[in-house]
C-alpha cells in the first residue's frame, strides 16, 4: 500500500471518528427533562411515602391530589406529590389551608415544600392546584410552575408559584422573587404564557 493510500484511509477513520462524536455531543446537547404524568403504579408508590410526620408540625387533614402527580425524566427519577393540609395553629376559626408538593425519589427519600399559605402567600388559604409543569426542559431539574387557586375568605382567584432548583440541598425550593414578579404581569395565569413570560425575561436580562 503506498503512503497516500494510507494517509486517505487514516483520514477516513479520523472522519468517522470526529462525526461520531459530533452525533454524540448533539444527543447530549438536546436531551432534555420532561415532566408527564406519573404511571399508576409510581404514582401510588409515591402517594404511600407522603404521610402525617412528613407534615409541617401542627398540621393536620392530609390531602393527596392523586390525579397531578407528575414524573420527571432525571435520573435518580423524582415524583411530585401535590398536597393539601390544614393548619390553623392555635387560632379559632375556618381551617386556613396550606398547599404543598412532595418530592420522592425512587429510594423513597421524601421532601415536603409548602408552596402555598407561606412567605408572601401566608394570608392566603389554599383551595387547590389548578395547574403544574416545568418553566423549561434544558436543565436537569428546571423550575416548577405551580398555578394554585386560593382565597382571602371574601374572594377566589388565581396565584401562581414558581419553585427552583437548589443543588447544594439536593431539593427544590421557593423562588420568591420571580413567583412575586410574575403576580405583578398583566396576563392569564397559564403555564404556557408564564413559560414564555420567563422565557423572555431570561432573553432580556442577558
Amino acid at each position: 500500500m503506498t503512503p497516500i493510500c494510507r494517509e486517505l484511509m487514516t483520514l477516513r477513520r479520523l472522519s468517522h471518528h470526529v462525526l461520531m462524536l459530533a452525533t454524540l455531543s448533539s444527543v447530549a446537547c438536546h436531551a432534555q427533562t420532561v415532566m408527564r404524568k406519573a404511571t399508576p403504579v409510581d404514582a401510588h408508590a409515591a402517594a404511600g411515602k407522603v404521610t402525617a410526620p412528613t407534615l409541617p408540625t401542627g398540621a393536620a387533614e392530609l390531602e393527596i391530589d392523586r390525579k397531578q402527580i407528575m414524573s420527571l425524566s432525571v435520573t435518580p427519577a423524582l415524583t411530585l406529590v401535590p398536597v393539601r393540609f390544614s393548619k390553623n395553629g392555635d387560632t379559632a376559626g375556618p381551617p386556613f389551608h396550606q398547599c404543598g408538593l412532595a418530592t420522592v425519589n425512587d429510594t423513597g427519600e421524601t421532601h415536603l415544600i409548602v408552596t402555598f399559605g407561606t412567605d408572601w402567600t401566608e394570608a392566603e388559604s389554599c383551595v387547590s392546584l389548578s395547574a403544574i409543569g416545568t418553566a423549561e426542559s434544558k436543565s436537569k431539574y428546571p423550575a416548577l410552575i405551580l398555578i394554585y387557586q386560593a382565597t382571602t375568605g371574601h374572594e377566589s382567584f388565581p396565584e401562581p408559584v414558581l419553585l427552583k432548583w437548589k443543588a447544594g440541598s439536593g431539593m427544590y425550593e421557593l423562588d420568591a422573587e420571580r413567583s412575586q414578579w410574575i403576580t405583578t404581569q398583566q396576563l392569564p395565569y397559564t403555564i404556557p404564557n408564564i413559560r414564555r413570560l420567563l422565557a423572555k425575561k431570561a432573553a432580556e436580562s442577558k
